[in-house]
């Protein structure tokens, strides 16, 4: 091999690499479809050639045992084996790096491929017979064009890198960066025969992987940590940079498989790729880079399910750990089984919907036609296939007798000199089989995701209190944690631009209310049914979370000091939940235990509402046989046992009688005046004319007017005309203000009374 010659041949392309970058530069010629087109054919260069050419040095079993094409020289043979394993890494970089921007794998390419493609240029003649040999026969020189081309455009691309690409000087960080890039893609890009030689392994001896054996069940356990691990190191990535990572390892592992191949393999129908595991890694590299929804959903249907079983049986049997066959079939098995499932849980791809199931059944049900047809062709010459485990079916297995007695069930046919025979009853039942299964798998998915979204839900929730509490705390500086962030402790509820949306909607069910209402009112929210008033109830009182803005409760913010607003908080819901085996008593007290209310006030607390409802003779009673209207008063009772500066209730008169509606709107009057406030929607104009100091008409999530009673009654509107008005009128109507000024004016943070409103 004249190396000489190829070395110049390497160093011309490179350098007419390097002056048609420099060129395009000064000229301000974008190079970056050259660089696509470059980097396209360095994989499909690399993969072609890692597909039909199995190394030379691959055959080596340790390396003080032969046979090496290095003969007894064990560091040139070492070298040998790591130098194409991290040339393969080096060349996936560069051809990856070429349809990114990321900085980062920039710098790793000039930092790590250059380096290791000069010294393939360097010691090319060990490169060399590392992958033909020794003494390569003229059928193995036709590889050597091959190796030349992919270090030739390797480090073309390399140079243009350090042309084109301006980098500022790389901190401390960013060098850490690129070497974990590096080693991570190493990790990944692994051939399968590196350990085998450089570990050596005794054929057939040792290690077992079959009948669930320790180290089966160890190379078990993986399957299940590894996909762990890496989500962790994946899931704060931003999307684009986790689907690059993941298509990076498909690629990686795309390569690793077939590099097992050689070109003899491919002209055997047998031993071609069409296994579901096969398949499988073939399509999920265009699954990511096409985000092709529908060949997702059959990589995850039908692939995790094939490499599970795989895993569970294998069939490299008494093998090392350390051998070719043993890691390749362990990597790409891994691969299958979890890259899919990891891809859904890094939101790479959606949760399969029943539409995603069904395409995978039916490109199932195709590519079982297939294989069925494909066997029955195959089978007529010497070496059969069994691409569908059909004969090796692992559920038929157990059953062998009724296997045998489908199997009676044939016909066949003659199309020309080939002769087709199926099994109907047989086929059949494997193909229920796998359908079943896949079914399972469906449901075994949805169980999965409603378990990891509790979990991530509560991982989240635990972020989010944490993120707060650090915020509160630089907030309040060496104020104490229970002080409130808005001024002092009194009776007050601001709402600053508060918005809330439920899930994926695009619309907002409140969109940027701001109100206040001070001490001493009772502030009656009026609108229509789905107007947003449970909307903004629920967040004020801490049920729900808060989209945008904030909502503050006597100076205390819910979102962050959800604790002491509710402290503060009495509410009274339109739709009660009571325990209802309990005794009122029991209840009440339960829910005085909870505010910490001392024995004494809620004893006279108690004694008053029960006389006020005429509670007596039912209030030791279970709550179960109360009827709808006592357990209103028992709802209100609990709201107000721990004298709360603000007191919300959402359509609290529904189902009470006349009394017990006085005696209510009795409390709020009594309530009020002892400086608190009482906040509640309603749907009863009466009631809210007669007892309500101030008014708010909220219509689709904004609220339309704001009013004094007294103003109304000064300039004597009714109110019920002006709520008709109000949720009829146009939306881009003007704000109605009614002597609401002090409403719409939230202290400290925005007027909006002069501002986009028609004031009276």
């Amino acid at each position: 091999m004249n190396c000489i010659a190829y070395r110049l041949i390497i160093l011309l392309v490179s350098a007419l690499f390097g002056v048609t970058a420099y060129i395009f530069k000064r000229k301000n010629i974008p190079f970056d479809l050259i660089g696509k087109l470059t980097g396209a054919a360095l994989f499909i260069l690399t993969f072609v050639f890692s597909a039909v050419h199995k190394e030379a040095i691959s055959i080596v079993i340790g390396l003080n045992r032969g046979p090496s094409p290095f003969g007894t020289d064990m560091p040139r043979t070492a070298f040998a084996t790591v130098l194409i394993w991290l040339t393969y890494t080096a060349v996936l970089l560069i051809a990856f790096s070429r349809f990114t921007k990321k900085p980062a794998l920039h710098y790793t390419t000039k930092l790590f491929a250059l380096p290791v493609l000069v010294l393939d240029t360097l010691f090319l003649d060990t490169y060399s017979i590392a992958n033909i040999g020794n003494n390569p026969s003229s059928d193995d020189l036709i590889y050597l064009p091959f190796i030349v081309a992919i270090i030739a455009i390797g480090l073309s691309l390399s140079v243009t890198d350090y042309i084109l690409v301006s980098q500022p000087r790389p901190s401390l960080s960013d060098t850490a960066l690129s070497v974990g890039i590096f080693a991570a893609a190493a990790l990944v890009a692994i051939p399968p025969f590196v350990l085998q030689v450089l570990l050596g392994f005794r054929r057939y001896e040792g290690v077992i992987f079959s009948n669930f054996t320790q180290e089966h069940r160890i190379m078990l356990y993986l399957a299940f940590i590894i996909p762990i691990i890496a989500f962790h190191i994946l899931k704060n990535l931003k999307e684009d940079n986790k689907r690059l990572c993941v298509l990076f390892y498909s690629l990686a592992i795309s390569c690793s498989y077939f590099s097992y191949y050689s070109l003899s393999d491919w002209t055997s129908p047998a031993n071609l790729p069409l296994g579901i595991c096969s398949v499988v890694i073939i399509l999920m590299p265009f699954a990511l880079m096409t985000k092709n929804e529908w060949i997702f959903n059959c990589c995850l249907f039908l692939g995790v399910l094939t490499s599970f079983t795989d895993m569970l049986f294998p069939m490299v049997g008494q093998l090392n750990v350390t051998a070719t066959e043993s890691i390749r079939f362990w990597a790409s098995s891994y691969f299958v089984f979890f890259v899919p499932v990891l891809c859904v849980a890094l939101k790479i791809f959606k949760r399969p919907s029943v539409t995603g199931l069904l395409r995978a059944l039916f490109a199932f049900s195709v590519y079982f036609l297939f294989t069925l047809c494909f066997n029955a062709v195959i089978n007529n010459f010497a070496t059969a296939s069994d691409y569908l485990n059909f004969e090796n079916n692992y559920i038929l297995s157990a059953f062998p007798e009724f296997a045998k007695a489908t199997k009676e069930v044939s016909f066949s046919f003659s199309i020309g000199e080939t002769n087709l025979e199926f099994f109907p009853l047989y086929d059949l039942v494997v193909y229920v089989s796998y359908v079943l299964l896949i079914v399972i798998m469906w449901f075994m998915y949805k169980a999965l995701f409603k378990s990891w979204d509790k979990a991530e839900n509560r991982r989240l929730r635990e972020r989010d209190y944490n993120k707060m509490k650090k915020e509160l705390k630089s907030f309040l500086g060496t104020r104490s944690q229970d002080a409130p962030m808005y001024g002092d402790n009194s009776p007050k509820l601001v709402l600053r631009k508060f918005s809330k949306k439920y899930g994926n909607n695009k619309h907002y069910s409140v969109d940027h209310v701001s109100f206040a209402v001070k001490g001493g009112e009772i502030f009656g929210f009026l609108g229509p049914n789905g107007a947003g008033k449970s909307t903004i109830i629920k967040s004020i009182v801490g049920i729900q979370p808060i989209t945008s803005g904030s909502i503050e409760v006597c100076g205390y913010d819910v979102s962050r000091q959800s604790i002491q607003a509710k402290l503060n908080t009495g509410f009274v819901p339109d739709h009660y939940a009571l325990y209802e085996n309990l005794t009122g008593r029991e209840y009440i007290n339960y829910i005085a235990d909870l505010y910490d209310v001392d024995k004494k006030s809620r004893d006279e607390a108690i004694e008053k509402y029960v006389t006020r409802f005429q509670l007596h003779n039912s209030f030791d009673n279970p709550m179960k046989t109360y009827s709808h209207g006592m357990k209103q008063k028992i709802a209100i009772m609990a709201a107000l046992v721990h004298n709360p500066k603000v007191w919300i209730l959402d359509e609290p008169l529904t189902g009470l009688d006349p009394n017990s509606i006085y005696e209510v709107k009795e409390c709020m009057k009594e309530h009020a005046a002892k400086g608190n406030i009482v906040f509640f929607s309603s749907h009863i104009i009466d009631v809210v004319e007669k007892i309500c100091d101030k008014i708010a008409i909220i219509k689709h999530g904004r609220i339309r007017a704001v009013a004094s009673m007294a103003k109304i009654e000064e300039h004597e509107i009714d109110l019920e005309e002006l709520y008709l008005h109000v949720i009829t009128a146009d939306e881009d109507e003007e704000i109605i203000n009614i002597g609401g000024n002090d409403i719409l004016n939230v202290t400290d943070y925005e007027a909006l009374s002069s501002t986009g409103a028609k004031t009276l």
